[in-house]
Formats: C-alpha cells, sequence, structure tokens
C-alpha cells in the first residue's frame, strides 16, 4: 500500500467517496490542462475526496466545492498570483488560505492575493503536519 493510502486511512473520523476512474481523473486534468502528481492521482483512484477531522481534500467528486476542476478555477480567478501549473487540494476557508499542489508533488500555502510558499514536498508530509 503506498504512504498516501496509508495516511489518508489513518485519518481520524474519515469519511471518504467513491474513487475516481482514470477515466475522471485524466479528464480533470485535460480541463486544468495540467497533471496532477503521482501521489493525488494515487489518492483520487483510492478515495475520490475525503474528509476528516481538520482535513478536506478536493478530488473528484459531485459536490462542485468539493471537485478539484471547480475548486481550482475558482481560486485561479481570484488570485492571480498562483501559476497554472498548480491545482487546490484544500480550501482551508481561514484568513484566504488555500492549499496547492503542483505536478512534482510540492504542496503550497497562498493566501488571498499572494503568491504560493512551498510548505511540504509531498501530501503525505502536508498530512503528517
Amino acid at each position: 500500500m503506498s504512504n498516501i493510502i496509508t495516511s489518508i486511512k489513518a485519518l481520524p473520523e474519515l469519511l471518504q467517496l467513491a474513487p475516481a476512474t482514470q477515466i475522471e481523473i485524466s479528464d480533470a486534468e485535460i480541463q486544468l490542462c495540467l497533471r496532477f502528481a503521482d501521489e493525488y492521482r494515487t489518492y483520487l483512484a483510492e478515495f475520490g475526496a475525503v474528509l476528516a477531522v481538520g482535513v478536506e481534500l478536493t478530488g473528484i467528486t459531485k459536490s462542485k466545492r468539493r471537485h478539484v476542476v471547480t475548486v481550482t478555477k475558482q481560486e485561479w480567478e481570484l488570485n492571480p498570483n498562483v501559476p497554472h501549473n498548480m491545482y487546490v487540494i484544500e480550501n482551508v476557508a481561514i484568513d484566504g488560505i488555500v492549499i496547492w499542489q503542483d505536478s512534482n508533488g510540492w504542496i503550497y500555502r497562498s493566501t488571498t492575493n499572494n503568491a504560493p510558499i512551498k510548505i511540504a514536498e509531498t501530501l503525505v508530509e502536508y498530512l503528517s503536519k
């Protein structure tokens, strides 16, 4: 089992949605004109999207509020300082904090109208903090 799957399964009070298909994952990448990090692709294929105590990750879901494509496009519009090679993994919804990932798997945090700052090497590392 991969590290991301183990890390997510360890989250308290985990609620997972239906796994995303490879077609859904590829379609989301096409809509955003980028490639998800391998770690995020593994997460999507296993969980679709998740909610847990203190964590609400975007994913492939019917809820527009949690769908990675909808949330990312919305946040790109709101913050022109975010490069379009990043996608939202979590909208913290506190003080305009948004958590991003790039195709290398690096994790960034941005606040309203500020450029993202790297905060972790992987999604696993981010979740462990």
